[in-house]
């Protein structure tokens, strides 16, 4: 899909965020009623923990795709929606593959720059990578993901490093789409002063999700300048908050 229909497709709606343990697509579909992209995972790309660890993709091009193509059709039973799909990895190479397998099987490919696992943040993966430390590696993985020229996303989480401005501009000009967690964990809200700032110094399609528990969480988000509005965690148990969601807005 090229990038200007995936933004027409996306803009001004709700998205069902990656949800920790349940990458199900029948389960995540069911959850994901109004809204326009329902994300599958977090799933991890290391070919060789297949089979040891849970949620990892399978380890060939061929099997991975089928696989992604029976999940993506379980979504496309019940919605009319993007099937995306969450991955870390801590190898490029591994990255790039999935992104190739995401792609063929019909899906859009978000880059886990966001997450906390144990094994991958030990290597300076994930969201260690927006340290400084690490930030030289971040950058030649997204400009080698640029090079495929396949529209995908990058999620981050707000307060790992106060500035993001250095990553947000090298991810602006490479044109990717741009996830947030901006969930305040003080107030048990989402940051909508951080959404603004983003918007205003960025221009950038912006996906917001964290702490979203009513359509006025929703709607703040919209008008702080969010391009899309993510639900998780209370979906979980809920299957039609989504929908209730997007109905109140």
């Amino acid at each position: 899909m090229e990038k200007q229909e995936l933004l027409s497709k996306l803009g001004g709606k709700l998205f069902l965020s990656s949800m920790m343990g349940y990458s199900d697509g029948r389960f995540c579909a069911q959850r994901g009623r109004g809204c326009a992209m329902v994300q599958l995972g977090a799933y991890l790309a290391e070919p060789p923990a297949y089979g040891k660890a849970e949620c990892v993709l399978p380890p060939t091009r061929k099997e991975c795709v089928r696989f992604l193509e029976k999940e993506f059709e379980e979504v496309n039973k019940l919605l009319d929606a993007v099937a995306c799909v969450n991955v870390a990895t801590p190898k490029l190479e591994w990255g790039l593959e999935a992104l190739e397998s995401v792609s063929e099987a019909g899906g859009v490919f978000e880059l886990n720059i966001h997450g906390g696992y144990e094994p991958y943040l030990k290597q300076g993966k994930i969201r260690a990578m927006v340290l400084p430390g690490n930030r030289e590696e971040l950058f030649e993985w997204l400009d080698t993901f640029s090079d495929l020229r396949t529209p995908m996303i990058v999620k981050f989480r707000e307060g790992v490093i106060e500035d993001y401005t250095p990553i947000l501009e090298r991810v602006e000009s490479l044109g990717f789409l741009v996830h947030f967690n901006v969930r305040d964990e003080k107030e048990r809200r989402p940051d909508f002063d951080f959404v603004k700032k983003i918007k205003r110094r960025h221009d950038i399609f912006l996906l917001a999700s964290g702490y979203v528990r009513s359509p006025e969480d929703a709607r703040k988000l919209f008008e702080a300048g969010a391009d899309m509005v993510g639900i998780a965690e209370p979906a979980i148990a809920d299957p039609e908050f989504a929908k209730k969601i997007s109905g109140g807005i």
